[in-house]
């Protein structure tokens, strides 16, 4: 038993899960930077008015939510690298 109350069973398959949770979160960020040549956080955190895709908004006269704009920016500097890769 663990000091919470808890077989070493149940902590070690907990511990088993995060661990492979972090590799599928980076092996996302590693192909999103290899797609699209910044971290999907990284440019989540980028000030929109450094993004490429302003004009598909003011075009449209929509303001959605940052994690949107940011997947379409994402697919944007996606398709620019095409040819990179």
């Amino acid at each position: 038993m663990s000091g919470e109350g808890k077989p070493q069973r149940e902590l070690d398959a907990c511990c088993k899960d995060l661990l492979e949770q972090e590799e599928n979160f980076a092996l996302f960020e590693a192909l999103v930077r290899e797609y699209c040549g910044i971290g999907f956080f990284e440019c989540l955190r980028s000030p929109e008015n450094g993004y490429l895709t302003p004009a598909v908004w003011e075009e449209s006269g929509d303001r959605p939510p940052a994690l949107l704009c940011t997947v379409v920016e994402l697919l944007h500097r996606a398709v620019e690298r095409e040819g990179e890769r």
